[in-house]
């Protein structure tokens, strides 16, 4: 357990975040650069000025020729105005950098990078994690990096660096007073790091309080419609207000500890900085320090300070900022899918068959027991039985979605679990019930399915699977953009992801539970498109609708992840086993 929180905690994520800076070390030093440009010009603005009010005070005392001593001043003043002029230049070049290019590259990168994980996870993680978490890893945790990546640099580049340097010149100057400031900084010190630790674990359970926000969203506007028909609007609006009080609650608890730091650093920076005035002006009245010298250590005193303050108002960013990060880092390190670089080793004739596998999506729950079965190479393989019996699983087994546990699945003999998933996908086209289309034409949806496609290919496409009537009839045809106000029927969508599939020409075909959202019409349509694609394809038909399906070479029925049926429709009703029960539940009083 030790180990495991050395590994996420804050220093652990911030010292992955820092590797990440390191690789834009060139903009690093970029930064540094203009840091030290600024802390130059803090060090030498005190002296100019300390000098400036030390010879006014000469002079008070002195008296001399005033249009002299007022011409001798010209050039210091000029110097110091360039010296703040140049302050502000370095200020800007450090800002500008950190928030356009550094926090930029950053948060895209990143989101790159947590797309790019996404795609290598194994669907076990993405079926136990709400879209609403990864949501707010892409987007809430990222973007937070992102903004606090400036406070974070000031505090570890400006703070670090100017408290060194302001600490050697005040020595320079008089290393009794030096070392009264010095002695009242570990106080600022202990109280933010006693502080910091507390407010980080608020930040932790923060973060949580986002995930569920997310989430909660998430559902709420994909499942909107079941929430108007069951008029559960109010009880859903009164659980967002519960979860939006508990964020605001978790916010405030971290915000205030945060928050306390500044206040108590501020008054132990103010302490010292009487104690610089106090003890200054009782050596200056006792004639043992000039003014221009006491003048010199109340400005570093005062510039001393100021890094403080600023790790001080830093510390939040720097807790916000490592929480946020150990959410992207942890994410990021989740375990991938295996990969294999293995390519089938002749054209893909798609004879498919299961040995002997074993399956479970939770241990010690089975959904598939020791199934075997084959499907020939353009066979056309229906896959029927109750809800729950295993048909969806033996796709994914073939999609390699999944692993099975044992055993093994094959095509043409070659067992897929040693081939790429990308090129095994490459030769399966699926059609499933939750159709699937995006912003864009009816073309751009169709060519979906194959890249580079020509207009013929779609339009041909698109007429093999009866889309081009209602294509038609749109106001652009093919050229028609889809959005959700686009009045397409379920079943007009279901067409068009149908003829996606056949534009991809790959010689296995699945359908699960393809024509379930369908009119009757409809179905009738997809079942010639299917008489008329499925040539030479194997394929597989998963259905819950038993008509759909007694035109296949082979009925599979699976049973607590077993086939218990094997035949033709006709063989099966004659043998009169378990099909021949499904099939009378469905259609016995017709």
């Amino acid at each position: 357990m030790r180990i495991k929180q050395e590994k996420t905690g804050a220093i652990w994520s911030l010292k992955r975040l820092a590797g990440d800076l390191l690789a834009l070390k060139g903009w690093m030093l970029a930064i540094l650069a203009c840091a030290v440009g600024v802390i130059a010009c803090n060090v030498l603005s005190p002296r100019l000025l300390g000098s400036l009010v030390g010879a006014i005070s000469d002079y008070s005392l002195s008296g001399g020729e005033a249009n002299a001593f007022l011409k001798s001043l010209t050039n210091p003043i000029l110097f110091l105005l360039l010296t703040y002029a140049c302050y502000a230049l370095f200020s800007w070049l450090k800002a500008l950098i950190i928030n356009h290019v550094m926090t930029n590259k950053i948060t895209a990168g990143k989101r790159i990078q947590l797309s790019d994980k996404i795609s290598r996870l194994p669907l076990s993680y993405l079926d136990k994690t709400t879209t609403g978490e990864i949501l707010s890893r892409v987007h809430h945790n990222v973007g937070t990096m992102g903004w606090r990546i400036h406070e974070t640099i000031d505090v570890i580049v400006m703070g670090g660096l100017q408290i060194i340097v302001m600490a050697v010149m005040m020595f320079a100057e008089n290393a009794f007073i030096a070392a009264m400031v010095l002695l009242l900084t570990p106080f600022s010190a202990i109280l933010s790091t006693i502080i910091a630790k507390k407010s980080a674990k608020q930040y932790d359970l923060l973060w949580k309080e986002y995930d569920k926000l997310y989430s909660f969203a998430e559902e709420s506007f994909g499942g909107v419609e079941t929430l108007k028909s069951f008029t559960m609007e109010n009880l859903r609006a009164q659980e967002y207000a519960d979860i939006n009080k508990k964020l605001t609650e978790t916010s405030k608890k971290a915000n205030f500890l945060s928050l306390l730091v500044q206040p108590l650093v501020a008054l132990v920076n103010h302490l010292s900085f009487i104690v610089v005035c106090l003890i200054g002006g009782y050596l200056a009245i006792s004639g043992k320090m000039s003014v221009a010298t006491i003048v010199t250590l109340i400005l570093y005193s005062k510039n001393f300070s100021s890094p403080i303050m600023l790790i001080a108002n830093g510390f939040s960013s720097v807790q916000l900022l490592s929480s946020s990060a150990k959410k992207v880092y942890e994410f990021l390190d989740e375990e991938e899918m295996s990969v294999q670089t293995d390519e089938f080793a002749s054209p893909v004739r798609g004879e498919v068959r299961f040995e002997n596998v074993e399956f479970a999506y939770v241990e010690g729950k089975p959904v598939i027991k020791g199934l075997s079965l084959t499907a020939q190479a353009g066979e056309r393989v229906a896959i029927v039985g109750p809800t729950g019996g295993g048909k969806t699983t033996l796709v994914n087994l073939l999609m390699r979605f999944y692993d099975p546990q044992s055993g093994k699945v094959l095509i043409d003999g070659q067992d897929v679990a040693h081939i790429n998933r990308e090129h095994l996908r490459e030769h399966v086209s699926m059609v499933l019930q939750d159709t699937w289309l995006f912003n864009g034409t009816v073309a751009e949806n169709i060519a979906y399915g194959k890249e580079g496609a020509t207009r013929e290919e779609i339009e041909n496409a698109a007429k093999s699977a009866f889309a081009d009537g209602f294509i038609s009839l749109l106001p652009n045809g093919y050229d028609t953009i889809l959005t959700d106000e686009t009045a397409l029927s379920g079943g007009q969508k279901q067409l068009l992801t149908i003829a996606r599939a056949f534009l991809s020409d790959t010689p296995i075909l699945i359908l699960d539970e393809a024509t379930s959202d369908v009119d009757t019409r409809t179905e009738i349509y997809i079942q010639k498109a299917m008489e008329r694609l499925q040539k030479q394809k194997t394929c597989f038909i998963i259905a819950h609708r038993l008509s759909t399906i007694v035109h296949a070479d082979k009925i599979l029925a699976v049973d607590h992840g077993k086939v218990v049926d094997v035949g033709k429709h006709e063989e099966l009703l004659a043998k009169n086993g378990f099909y021949a029960e499904l099939w009378n539940s469905q259609y016995a009083n017709q």
